[in-house]
Formats: C-alpha cells, structure tokens, sequence
C-alpha cells in the first residue's frame, strides 16, 4: 500500500480556479491531477534522460575498449561505479587471467570441468 504525504503547493492565483474547474470536469481531485502531470514529468524525463546516456555509453564504451591496457585503477573504479554504463561496459577487462591460456590449457579446464559435471 502506497502512503500519501500532505503537500503545501503555491499555485497562481488565476491557475487555481482554472486547475480546479479541470479536475471537476475529469472527476478526479486537485491532488490527483497534481500528482499525474508530476508522475508525467518524471517519466518524460527518465526516458529522455536514458536514451542520452545510452549514446553517451556506446561512444564511451569504444574509449574505454581503445585505451583499456593503458587505464590506471582510479579510471577503472570509476569505470566499475558509473551507472550510465551498460553492465558489460564496466566489467571489460576485469577476468584477464596473468597470462593468455595455450589451447592445451583451455583442453585440460574444458575436460576438468565435464569430468567434474558428468563424472
């Protein structure tokens, strides 16, 4: 269940009457006509806002791929906390074994694995 606070709004004094004769017409009360242009607003916002941060994320994410043996750890906690940024983005470089794997390597994990799922 949704809780309600009590608000003091100042309105106009010409939109007020206005305001009210528009809620009574739609048969809903001032709060509630109030509380929609508000929820409106917001949602507007959140949707324009997250569409500029996913572009903002594609061309950061091509930087951050160009330049990630080259980042120092304070850019890459940063990276790793910047919520603008798809989930794959912020995780980019952070499974890198010391060394790269030789086939035999990856074979021998690949068989360790199936042997210890299927005995």
């Amino acid at each position: 269940m949704q809780t309600k606070t009590k608000l003091t709004v100042t309105i106009d004094s010409e939109v007020l009457p206005r305001a009210k004769e528009y809620a009574r017409a739609h048969g809903v009360s001032l709060s509630a006509l109030i509380e929609d242009a508000l929820r409106e607003a917001l949602a507007a916002e959140q949707s324009t806002t997250d569409e500029v941060d996913w572009e903002r994320a594609d061309t950061r994410t091509t930087a951050i791929v160009a330049r990630l043996d080259e980042e120092t750890e304070e850019e890459r906690q940063a990276r790793l906390r910047d919520g603008t940024l798809p989930i794959g983005t912020r995780l980019l470089g952070q499974a890198k074994p010391d060394k790269p794997l030789t086939d035999e390597e990856l074979d021998d994990l690949r068989y360790d694995y199936l042997q210890e799922k299927y005995g």
